[in-house]
């Protein structure tokens, strides 16, 4: 039975009666032989987004935290978790002490990770390169992969329960955080913070790209 206002009269030894208030809700409400977590931690997230429970209010006293995008090449790991879990309560115990918590959460495109296992799998399933397709045909195959692994990405996060604010996620490919990045790289050349130059550099064939010493 869903939860509602409720004025109780307590009687304490021969006081007079106390009258407490409880917080008015509609949860939802299961009845089962035994416990069966995947159908009420799934309703709950469900419910907790439907009441906008998540979402920054309307106050001066603010919080704002970006989860740490995951990158959409694979799925999330123990150690995904364990930065969940953290956050989330950082997020939650700001909430409780009455601040506006914006809990971004988003998604990174992982650069030539996300090229090579695209390749990979195009190599496989079509015997065609990324030189092959072309450059427009290609990014429709990497965005096709960010669809399909972001959304698994997402529905593993919820799974969790961390309260994000959902209305804010960005993938690091959107139109706006890539000139976003455009922008930084400009501003650090202008002030000569980054630059060219002769290096040795780790170049891969197989990707026809240079790459990072962990990579």
């Amino acid at each position: 039975m869903a939860g509602q206002i409720m004025l109780q009269s307590l009687r304490v030894a021969n006081r007079s009666p106390i009258k407490t208030c409880v917080r008015a809700y509609a949860a939802p409400v299961h009845k089962f032989e035994k416990y069966e977590p995947k159908v009420v931690e799934s309703d709950w997230y469900a419910w907790w987004q439907k009441r906008g429970l998540f979402a920054p209010k309307r106050t001066d006293n603010k919080f704002t935290m970006l989860l740490p995008p995951p990158n959409v090449t694979g799925v999330l790991h123990i150690g995904h978790a364990l930065t969940l879990s953290i956050q989330d309560a950082i997020a939650r115990w700001n909430r409780m002490h009455g601040r506006s918590v914006n809990w971004v959460p988003g998604t990174d495109h992982a650069g030539i990770s996300m090229q090579s296992v695209v390749e990979k799998k195009l190599k496989r399933e079509t015997g065609q390169t990324r030189h092959d397709l072309g450059r427009e045909a290609f990014v429709d195959e990497v965005w096709k992969w960010k669809q399909q692994h972001g959304d698994r990405i997402k529905q593993q996060t919820t799974r969790i329960g961390a309260s994000l604010n959902w209305a804010e996620e960005y993938f690091t490919m959107d139109p706006q955080h890539s000139q976003v990045v455009r922008d930084a790289f400009i501003r650090l050349y202008d002030d000569g913070l980054v630059y060219r130059t002769t290096k040795m550099v780790n170049w891969s064939c197989a990707l026809q790209s240079v790459i990072s010493d962990i990579e």
